[in-house]
């Protein structure tokens, strides 16, 4: 008779759940939308008891969970457009705008004025009128450059080549409006009709109940949705969004993940952290390759001074989901050219509280969660989001938090130009005299950084058969530069960075600009050196 250590050992070995860690996965997009917390978990929750209803098969019902899961996997991909369209406010434009039948100008202008605009402080108005008339169109663009980081990110993360298919077009109308060249009709994936009916109800429903989730179906029925699907809505919605959760709406997801459930090995915690490093990093051209780049930082020096194993490779993966939280942070805070005000400082702070809150729900995550929450501590009890004194704070935690201050102070921001290396050593040396930061923790740190090589062009081939100009071109555009703008800074034509980017996207297999970033990131290209 098998005893509950044997139980527990045969768990274990079988690794980890895809179930949880793509729940993890939502909880992020739920965060990016502003959005209530586990709206994604409802989702996959009513998606997969809709397909029970249409009689799917197994599989059908496996595709359709994670499919719902993975949803917004690529929200990051068009903040810059998204901000354009909301005055500098991507979170509002993407939680509102989820609401809107784009065929239906009339509604999308009311969403505007009544959800998205009513956010504004004065100095928005102007900027906000002109970016959403000049965006206003931009709506098959922003989708499909959501779609290819979608795509990319759920392949990485663990997802079928059916879900990964299917989110092309999870966005796509069954009556072909408003996004050209994608499927309509039966040609459109059947999970991601059904997917997409559940998502857009599933919202009406938080705001206004089951009335208005049935009104938004019958009205869109035969035009965004598919008729069938939302006929089957109709009859059942009062059964289907019977009271859920009433403990845990994790639990119940996690409970109603199709048989058999997939499993991945431990080790694939590295791919998912390194995905939600470059889903996040993605959100503005200011951080793309930051939470990687910290995370060879620490992990350097995390071995120089003699942590376990085990140790550095949490610390590894906590700090390249560290930011996680800064998708809750509209672009206007980030991009800000003068000081922040006190609810706005209030926001940023709250981001470490966000990574944590989000990475613990995961027992797989939970430790390098509880470490990436605490990136902004400091040893003398400044820091935030719990302002812990030094003896809270264990050495991977002030490992974490010097290499992510000397990566920060490298980088250019908004409000200030990067620091060289130099002066970004004084800066955090002048932080250890100041006793914010540990002294061996910022040794160890700047050991790593000072070793630091960056390999040359002859040492090294890129990816896809690039040319070193491919590279110069795809580095500046992944920090979105205009095509006139990588002409200047490369002395080459516009026409010559129209011509490398044809032949950029042809060898990387990418169709958008937010595609050939996430390219970029993958292959560590963003950082590279044009010298």
């Amino acid at each position: 008779m098998g005893s509950r250590k044997e139980e527990s050992s045969s768990l274990a070995n079988r690794g980890v759940r895809l179930a949880e860690l793509l729940a993890t996965v939502s909880l992020a997009s739920d965060l990016a939308h502003d959005v209530p917390a586990e709206s994604a978990l409802r989702d996959a929750l009513y998606s997969v008891r809709l397909a029970r209803l249409a009689g799917w098969s197994r599989d059908d019902l496996s595709d359709t969970y994670y499919l719902a899961l993975l949803y917004h996997v690529g929200c990051t991909g068009a903040v810059s457009i998204q901000s354009r369209m909301g005055a500098g406010d991507d979170v509002s434009v993407r939680r509102w705008l989820s609401e809107v039948d784009f065929a239906n100008r009339p509604e999308l202008m009311r969403i505007v004025i009544t959800r998205v605009a009513r956010e504004w402080g004065p100095r928005q108005w102007a900027s906000g009128v002109a970016g959403f008339i000049g965006s206003s169109g931009a709506a098959p663009e922003v989708f499909a450059s959501v779609a290819e980081v979608a795509v990319r990110l759920s392949a990485r993360l663990g997802a079928s080549p059916r879900v990964t298919e299917a989110l092309r077009h999870a966005y796509a109308r069954w009556d072909g409006k408003v996004f050209p060249g994608l499927p309509q009709g039966d040609q459109q994936s059947a999970i991601a009709r059904l997917v997409h009916l559940v998502h857009v109800a599933q919202t009406y429903h938080q705001i206004g109940g089951i009335a208005a989730a049935d009104a938004t179906v019958r009205d869109r029925s035969g035009g965004e949705f598919d008729p069938e699907f939302a006929r089957l809505w109709l009859q059942n919605s009062h059964d289907l969004l019977g009271e859920i959760g009433r403990e845990s709406v994790w639990d119940d997801v996690l409970a109603e993940e199709p048989e058999p459930h997939l499993w991945v090995s431990p080790a694939h915690l590295d791919e998912v952290c390194r995905a939600l490093a470059d889903f996040v990093d993605l959100k503005s051209p200011y951080t793309r390759g930051h939470s990687a780049q910290v995370a060879r930082l620490v992990e350097q020096a995390a071995s120089a001074v003699g942590l376990a194993e085990a140790e550095i490779t949490t610390l590894r993966r906590a700090a390249q989901v560290h930011d996680l939280g800064n998708v809750s942070i509209p672009d206007l805070v980030w991009n800000k050219p003068g000081p922040l005000n006190p609810s706005e400082q209030a926001r940023v702070r709250l981001h470490a509280y966000h990574t944590q809150r989000i990475l613990t729900v995961s027992p797989a995550l939970r430790t390098a969660g509880e470490i990436a929450g605490l990136h902004h501590e400091r040893i003398d009890g400044s820091g935030y989001h719990r302002a812990l004194p030094a003896s809270a704070l264990p050495l991977g935690a002030r490992l974490l938090g010097a290499a992510e201050a000397y990566q920060s102070i490298t980088e250019e921001r908004a409000w200030r130009p990067a620091l060289e290396a130099d002066g970004a050593a004084r800066e955090l040396l002048r932080e250890v005299s100041a006793g914010k930061l540990d002294r061996r923790a910022v040794d160890a740190v700047l050991g790593a950084a000072g070793h630091r090589s960056k390999p040359t062009r002859a040492a090294r081939g890129w990816p896809a058969g690039l040319t070193d100009r491919e590279v110069d071109v795809l580095r500046l555009l992944a920090r979105e530069h205009s095509n006139k703008e990588i002409a200047s800074a490369l002395h080459i034509s516009e026409a010559t960075v129209h011509t490398h980017l044809i032949n950029v996207y042809g060898k990387i297999g990418v169709k958008t600009r937010a595609g050939a970033t996430l390219f970029a990131l993958e292959h560590d290209l963003v950082q590279v050196s044009t010298g």
